[in-house]
């Protein structure tokens, strides 16, 4: 990513008693603050291209797990894993990126007069400490701080908004759903977007969802099962049927596949998926 200025650093408040929110189940959230410096005698150019660096508020994240032995504690990785998995996050946020920009291309292929919410993934960026030899140094996911109410739209492991949603976010739940379902066709089944979440127009921490071919690219959160039921529980919604996509599958045959899910029986159901052209 391209900077404006000559030299960019991090100061990260690690302190847990200055975490922000409780930790989520990969990453805990912590204030951080930019300094940027020019160390140029002219300005460079200037850019009006939009970044993590012309971001007002930053938070700084740091992956971390919790070991299986009833130990609830957050345990931080070893250096090496730990750049490893903060730059899957960065991995997943760039799909994310990328296949939201694809529903909005299809979405302004086919608008006349349906009006859809306007979202953004929040601009990021991985942090490595300049002295790789120190040991305590941490790798941290740099992201856009989202102000207001944070909202969860759609689980990781569902294709149904949540259903605590109401008014516009029952709106903005509608249309994420409409995305997976664009995202998935569009990359001929191949990957959709989940665990929505984020506040206003600004969404975080959606995980790629793919089948068991790419499950080690995006993070423990790539839910391979919910991945390969998608057909079946996705349900189209006003926004599906506003922009002309078709059901995967009929009422009728989500109620037998249902039946079928329950004595997990996926190789008749995957057998007999029919998509509607």
């Amino acid at each position: 990513m391209s900077s404006p200025f000559d030299l960019v650093s991090i100061s990260v408040d690690s302190d847990a008693k200055s975490m922000i929110g409780t930790a989520g189940s990969f990453k805990t959230c912590h204030p951080a603050l930019l300094h940027t410096t020019s160390l140029s005698a002219t300005p460079g150019p200037s850019t009006s291209q939009s970044s993590i660096f012309t971001a007002t508020h930053v938070i700084a994240k740091r992956v971390f797990f919790r070991k299986h032995d009833g130990n609830s504690k957050c345990q931080r990785f070893s250096k090496e894993d730990e750049l490893g998995r903060t730059l899957d996050e960065a991995n997943c946020l760039y799909w994310a990126t990328c296949l939201m920009s694809l529903v909005y291309i299809f979405v302004d292929e086919m608008l006349q007069t349906q009006t859809v919410p306007h979202l953004r993934l929040i601009y990021a960026a991985v942090a490595i400490p300049e002295d790789v030899s120190d040991r305590a140094g941490a790798a941290y996911l740099l992201e856009e701080r989202i102000e207001g109410k944070f909202i969860k739209y759609i689980n990781n492991n569902s294709a149904a908004p949540a259903h605590h949603l109401r008014g516009e976010e029952e709106k903005i739940g509608l249309f994420l759903c409409f995305a997976q379902h664009v995202q998935y066709q569009l990359t001929n089944e191949v990957v959709y977007l989940s665990d929505f979440q984020g506040s206003g127009d600004l969404l975080t921490d959606c995980q790629v969802m793919t089948g068991p071919d790419y499950m080690n690219n995006f993070g423990e959160g790539n839910c391979t099962e919910a991945f390969r039921t998608f057909k079946m529980t996705h349900k189209c919604n006003v926004f599906c049927r506003a922009f002309g996509l078709q059901p995967f599958i009929i009422a009728k045959q989500r109620r037998k596949w249902a039946r079928m899910a329950v004595n997990h029986d996926w190789s008749l159901i995957s057998n007999h998926v029919v998509y509607k052209k």
